[in-house]
């Protein structure tokens, strides 16, 4: 993302997770709000990703969609997904970010 306090609310979400584990009830808000600000910069893509993110944690209570191979827990796969987010400027990142968006899509 390009604005700096979308990434700011990505990377306390991020610092959470590491931190604490996944809380779906502190998560969601922060993803909502960084999604306002994806709608603002006209990246559907990011602001797709996010929605979906938050709206499995909503259903779910945790990131247990098994989007990355290499990721061995929810909160591995859920702070990827989010890294991946942060630096959604860079096309390698896109293409990852858009497959794992497609993935978590058919899961809904």
């Amino acid at each position: 993302m390009q604005n700096s306090k979308a990434n700011e609310i990505l990377e306390k979400a991020i610092a959470s997770i590491e931190k604490n584990g996944i809380d779906a009830s502190t998560l969601i808000q922060p993803l909502q709000e960084a999604r306002e600000y994806a709608l603002k910069e006209n990246d559907p893509l990011v602001t797709r990703a996010l929605r979906l993110a938050w709206q499995h944690l909503e259903a779910n209570e945790t990131f247990d969609a098994p989007l990355a191979e290499d990721m061995e827990t929810a909160e591995d796969n859920l702070v990827y997904f989010l890294s991946l987010c942060v630096k959604s400027q860079h096309e390698l990142n896109r293409t990852e970010l858009r497959e794992m968006t497609n993935q978590l899509q058919e899961l809904a």
